[in-house]
C-alpha cells in the first residue's frame, strides 16, 4: 500500500461514501440522474452562496465589536457587511436563474459560437472526416447524430461557464458594488431603530457665535479704521 492510499480513502472515498448515504441523496439522484450538469451548476452556485452567507456573518459579527473602530462609525460599517453580503447572495441566485434560462443561453451560444455548427460548418466537417479511412463509411445520418451530441455537450460546458461567470463576476463584482454603499445606510438606519437617542450634556452644547467673538471684533474694527472716511476715496481704494 502506497503512502497516498490512505489519503484517497480516508479523503475521498470515505467522505463520499458517506454523501452517498446521506438522507435525500435518493430523490437527488431519482431527479438529476440525467441532467448532470444542471446539477453541477446548481450546486456549484449553492456552495458559493453558503459560503458568501457564512462570510457575510463573520463580517457583521467582526465589525460590531471591532475595538478599533469608533463607537459611532461600527453600526455603519456592519451595515455595509451586511448589505454587501445580501446583495452578493440575491444578485448571484438572480444572475444564475437568468443566465441559465434555455433562452438566453440559446441565443448567447448561438451568438458566440453557433457558426462552428451551422450547415455550411457541418458540410466542412464531413468532407475532412471523409478524406480519412477511418470516417470514410460513416453515413450522413451517422455523422449528424454525432455532431448533434457533441453541441448539447457544448452547449452545456457553455451554459456552466458562463453561469458562473455571471454570478460571480458580473453580479457579485460589478453590480453590487455599486449598490451595496448606498444602501448601507438604510441598512444603518434599520439597524438603529431600537437605539435611544443620546442626550447630549448643556456643557458640550456649541454656543459660540462668531460676531460675538472678540478677535472678529477686533479684526471688524481694525478694517474700519484703515478705511477712508470720504466714500469716494473708499470706491478708489477698493478699485
Amino acid at each position: 500500500m502506497s503512502k497516498i492510499d490512505p489519503i484517497i480513502n480516508y479523503g475521498i472515498k470515505k467522505p463520499l461514501q458517506a454523501l452517498a448515504k446521506a438522507p435525500g441523496m435518493d430523490t437527488v439522484r431519482k431527479n438529476f440522474r440525467n441532467t448532470n450538469m444542471n446539477f453541477i451548476n446548481g450546486l456549484a452556485i449553492t456552495s458559493i452562496i453558503l459560503k458568501d452567507g457564512a462570510g457575510c456573518a463573520m463580517y457583521v459579527e467582526q465589525s460590531l465589536n471591532n475595538k478599533k473602530i469608533p463607537d459611532d462609525k461600527r453600526k455603519f460599517v456592519a451595515a455595509l457587511d451586511l448589505a454587501n453580503g445580501g446583495l452578493m447572495i440575491l444578485m448571484q441566485i438572480l444572475m444564475h436563474f437568468t443566465i441559465s434560462n434555455k433562452l438566453v443561453q440559446a441565443r448567447m451560444f448561438n451568438k458566440l459560437l453557433g457558426k462552428n455548427f451551422d450547415r455550411a460548418a457541418l458540410k466542412t466537417y464531413q468532407k475532412v472526416l471523409g478524406k480519412r479511412e477511418k470516417f470514410s463509411e460513416v453515413d450522413g445520418k451517422e455523422f449528424h447524430k454525432a455532431m448533434k451530441g457533441i453541441k448539447d455537450n457544448a452547449n452545456k460546458a457553455f451554459s456552466a461557464i458562463t453561469a458562473l461567470a455571471a454570478a460571480t463576476i458580473i453580479g457579485k463584482r460589478v453590480i453590487v458594488p455599486f449598490i451595496a454603499t448606498p444602501l448601507a445606510d438604510k441598512t444603518k438606519n434599520w439597524m438603529c431603530r431600537n437605539d435611544k437617542p443620546v442626550e447630549i450634556h448643556k456643557d458640550t452644547v456649541n454656543t459660540y457665535d462668531e460676531n460675538k467673538a472678540p478677535a472678529k471684533k477686533k479684526a471688524d474694527l481694525e478694517l474700519n479704521q484703515n478705511q477712508p472716511s470720504n466714500l469716494l476715496d473708499r470706491i478708489k481704494t477698493n478699485a
